[in-house]
């Protein structure tokens, strides 16, 4: 592959496809390396009679439609959400959803660093491919760490503690003010409520499972004396007036744990011709791109410090947290939950 090859980006077309219809994204090839590490950090899962199992991620429809959006204005994002049917609302409701443009601005750094990118070459990767990865994963993790909504104690966890002891229970007691004021043991009785809450419990179900765009979704859960838009078990969580952003080294964790699943069954060859040194190392590679990315400076692209020492900061940044579990975000744009 020659320099002038190497270096070009091919540009990912505007593919249309809303986020419940991923799937016709799967023959895109710019989108090749970014389906393999969205199905597996980002999967959608469906309800079936053997319980919820892994589909293909909604993700790469999602980053698609970012990344085609990234220079629209306000007003063509608008026509272009209603275009398809992603959106029913007037163009001043549109106005008030937050928007977070996906960032490209480290394009040229990408390109122009050629330690990066004669290891990219040693790794037999397509440039174009790769930048759209590298863009993925970086948008994706600005979503989940910067001016996100909090975590709070989950509603519907408790809920479901509570369901899951009502179906067992053979008798029920109300208090009010601490004193018993109700009790019952009758069995028909708490069938009923059984049968009332299980209904409440596949009607919410049906509603999350659809594929309604999310005002259509808000109302309906309205209606059923549900506030908000809940995706999953987790999203009662969610505070929409509480903001966070993740600290810069829980950043590049997950940064660096999305690129090294993805480069880890891959090897680097010899690439011919070359005469300067060209690395290998993964943890080097890895550690290239967070400089590109902007979440670290100059220090993070040098393979050896000023006396000739391995560079092992990013190693000895993640060793401080081999014990430690990520902690629980939800993102903006990505619809996920962790």
């Amino acid at each position: 592959m020659s320099k002038e090859e190497l270096h070009q980006i091919e540009e990912l077309p505007d593919l249309k496809v809303a986020w419940h219809e991923s799937h016709k994204c799967l023959d895109e090839p710019l989108l090749e390396y970014v389906w393999e590490v969205a199905n597996h950090f980002l999967p959608d899962y469906e309800d079936t009679d053997m319980g919820m199992i892994p589909i293909e991620s909604s993700a790469p429809a999602i980053f698609a439609n970012r990344y085609a959006e990234r220079n629209l204005s306000v007003e063509e994002r608008y026509e272009r959400a209603r275009e398809m049917k992603m959106f029913k609302g007037t163009l001043d409701e549109y106005k008030k959803r937050e928007y977070r443009k996906l960032d490209d601005s480290f394009k040229e750094k990408f390109l122009t660093n050629e330690d990066l990118q004669n290891t990219i070459e040693a790794y037999k990767l397509d440039v174009s491919k790769f930048w759209y990865l590298l863009l993925f994963v970086y948008d994706f993790i600005e979503d989940i760490g910067t001016n996100v909504p909090t975590l709070n104690k989950s509603v519907l966890e408790d809920f479901s503690y509570f369901h899951a002891n009502l179906l067992k229970a053979t008798s029920i007691t109300l208090k009010k003010n601490n004193r018993k004021s109700y009790a019952v043991e009758r069995e028909d009785t708490i069938r009923i409520i059984q049968a009332a809450l299980q209904h409440f419990i596949n009607t919410y179900s049906d509603i999350i499972h659809s594929e309604q765009d999310r005002e259509v979704m808000i109302k309906q859960l309205k209606d059923i004396g549900l506030e908000g838009f809940i995706r999953n078990d987790l999203s009662s969580k969610i505070s929409f007036t509480d903001k966070f952003c993740l600290d810069i080294s829980y950043k590049k964790w997950k940064f660096t744990d999305m690129f090294l699943f993805f480069i880890e069954r891959r090897k680097a060859t010899t690439i011919p011709n070359k005469k300067i040194k060209v690395s290998k190392d993964k943890w080097m590679f890895v550690s290239r791109l967070i400089y590109t990315v902007g979440y670290d400076g100059k220090r993070y692209n040098e393979e050896y410090d000023s006396e000739g020492n391995k560079n092992r900061m990013l190693s000895n940044l993640l060793r401080r947290y081999k014990n430690e579990k990520f902690p629980s975000v939800i993102a903006n744009n990505y619809m996920v939950v962790s």
